[in-house]
């Protein structure tokens, strides 16, 4: 199952991932809206010197997050 992230720039980094949203396309939405009109204290922090905040889809083989790390 694909997964939705919010991905970032930096000025030396492109697409780099913020937040692991799961495989609802609103939930993205939900995570973005707060985090660039009502940041909780957690996105203060992460938001920092990053910029063009966007919800990107990342198919299922490549969700490394998922993967049994025995």
């Amino acid at each position: 199952m694909n997964d939705y992230v919010i991905a970032v720039d930096t000025k030396k980094y492109k697409g780099c991932l913020v937040y692991v949203c799961g495989p609802s396309f609103e939930r993205a939405q939900e995570i973005l809206h707060r985090m660039l009109n009502n940041p909780n204290d957690n996105d203060k922090a992460v938001m920092k010197d990053l910029y063009n905040f966007r919800i990107e889809e990342v198919p299922a083989e490549d969700c490394w997050w998922h993967s049994n790390c025995d």
